[in-house]
């Protein structure tokens, strides 16, 4: 069965759209080359912020800007006080450094929770901005009355945005986490061991029919696109047939994704 996101985002987008009534609020995007699940994940940003009424800039360069230009950008929306948020679209040409621009950017205004002082506070089971699309799986599941207490969680991708901060948010939650990589060896034997996988590498259909049980809970949070423009995840469809649950691509995690951002939004405009 698969299931799908747009209920949570529309319950979501009202609430944001009530209180930006009485708290206006304004993120700025900073978005170096294009990559075309950036583009399309820009563009679902962009349609929350005009139905919620909330306000979004976009700060485009080409791919060959350098560090030091988009650092002082960077610094520029720090000390501007009409600035709820500030996100790094990635991935990021390869000459710059996702950290140290992450890091660049003023925590309080951090609205990805990645910077280094909400990662450690996430660590540290504090109140805090969580990373939006981990957030968006969790939130996904729970909505969905599946249990992650006491449950074999198997993340495959480390990433700091997603896979890594999951494995963190899925153990606060209760479930025995196993985080896998392209080193990890017997990748397969992980994969049919999960009550719940969550893959998150980024390459189309990777989780083949073999590699899944069919009492699995699948959370596909790929987007790949073709070269006519078509989505697909990580996830072959024939694997989330023959699962128990599997969450759509698209329309699955990534609708709630966009929700939860402006979520992180609405935290630190009442932090601030």
């Amino acid at each position: 069965m698969l299931i799908y996101g747009k209920e949570i985002r529309e319950r979501i987008k009202k609430d944001i759209s009530a209180q930006t009534l009485n708290n206006p609020m304004k993120m700025v995007i900073i978005q170096v080359g294009e990559d075309e699940a950036s583009q399309s994940y820009i563009r679902g940003i962009q349609k929350f912020a005009v139905e919620s009424g909330v306000k979004v800039e976009i700060i485009s360069f080409p791919a060959e800007t350098s560090e030091d230009q988009v650092i002082n950008t960077i610094n520029k929306l720090n000390s501007d006080p009409g600035i709820t948020g500030i996100m790094l679209q990635t991935p990021l040409p390869d000459h710059l450094s996702t950290s140290r621009l992450v890091n660049t950017i003023d925590y309080t205004k951090d609205v990805e929770g990645i910077h280094n002082y909400n990662l450690g506070k996430l660590i540290s089971r504090q109140d805090g901005v969580k990373p939006s699309t981990p957030q968006a799986v969790i939130t996904l599941l729970k909505e969905n009355n599946i249990p992650i207490k006491g449950q074999k969680v198997t993340i495959i991708g480390r990433s700091m945005t997603v896979g890594g901060p999951l494995s963190v948010m899925m153990t606060a939650e209760n479930g025995t986490v196993t985080l896998c990589h392209s080193k990890t060896r017997n990748l397969k034997k992980e994969t049919l061991n999960a009550d719940i996988l969550v893959a998150a590498m980024g390459q189309k259909h990777f989780i083949t029919p073999d590699m899944v049980t069919e009492d699995v809970v699948i959370m596909d949070v790929g987007t790949n696109f073709d070269e006519t423009g078509s989505m697909f995840g990580d996830v072959h469809d024939e694997a989330k047939s023959k699962a128990k649950i599997a969450s759509a691509v698209p329309g699955g995690i990534g609708v709630i994704t966009v929700a939860e951002l402006f979520n992180n939004l609405r935290f630190l405009s009442k932090s601030n």
